[in-house]
């Protein structure tokens, strides 16, 4: 999941917690969407959605 986020243009840091099914991304909005965050990691296997602090 980390490298096929990292792949993206905008994002500055990924940490996964496996055991919570849980990633941090850290990423520049303007360059990067949540969609398209979420359809990278989707076609690998993880799907995922966004959820805010």
């Amino acid at each position: 999941m980390r490298s096929s986020l990292r792949k993206l243009e905008g994002i500055k840091s990924v940490e996964v917690d496996l055991d919570l099914e849980e990633a941090i991304v850290r990423y520049v909005p303007e360059l990067v969407t949540v969609e398209a965050m979420t359809k990278a990691t989707t076609a690998i296997g993880f799907p995922s959605s966004e959820k805010t602090p």
